[in-house]
């Protein structure tokens, strides 16, 4: 984890002093040095706690770029379902998604020797992957049963989406991770309500 870390501070200090303009460092950040971080992550057990740890100075160093106040919630730099949206995505978000994709890449694997393994995925006490992919699973199985519905003014069957019980193996794979990242969503929006005049843009 020292080591994660230390690479970690090191990308975020030479491109602080690339002596580019803000927008830019962002976009390093988020197209640099994000994927390389979640290799490791993937591949060695790493509780929530500390991903969420290197969070915070990832979110310090893009409100230093992005000018904004430091008391400027996280909730307003990840989110992804309000008015103000920003191009960027948070690394507990993606350490979340990539764990699910691989319980269940193992869990269903054609190999019958990689399924009889059972290996654990760790990721702490605060976060279970295992338990996270059985939410998702049931919220999915639950839409099916809500069915797709209409907003507005729509007629019946104007929306359509993906349903769990029609979808293929990797169908459902990508459909669990993405009601990982709603989840995700919907936790930064009850912080975002609680905060009266930081979660104003939320209208």
């Amino acid at each position: 984890m020292g080591e994660v870390q230390e690479q970690l501070v090191e990308w975020l200090t030479k491109i602080d002093k690339s002596g580019l303009p803000g927008r830019y460092k962002a976009w390093i950040y988020q197209h640099g040095v994000l994927p390389r971080i979640l290799w490791p992550l993937l591949v060695y057990e790493f509780p929530l706690s500390k991903v969420e740890a290197l969070e915070r100075k990832i979110s310090a160093c893009l409100r230093r770029w992005l000018g904004v106040p430091r008391s400027f919630s996280s909730s307003g730099l990840y989110s992804t379902g309000t008015k103000l949206q920003l191009p960027m995505k948070a690394l507990t978000e993606e350490y979340k998604v990539t764990k699910t994709r691989q319980v269940m890449t193992l869990r269903d694997s054609k190999d019958a020797k990689v399924r009889g393994a059972k290996v654990k995925i760790r990721t702490g006490r605060k976060w279970k992957a295992e338990e996270a992919v059985k939410e998702a699973e049931t919220r999915l199985k639950h839409s099916v049963i809500v069915g797709v519905t209409a907003v507005g003014r729509q007629g019946f069957g104007m929306t359509t989406k993906p349903r769990w019980d029609t979808a293929n193996e990797k169908g459902r794979r990508e459909l669990v991770q993405q009601e990982i990242r709603q989840m995700e969503e919907d936790s930064r929006n009850v912080k975002a309500v609680g905060m009266k005049q930081q979660g104003s843009w939320l209208n």
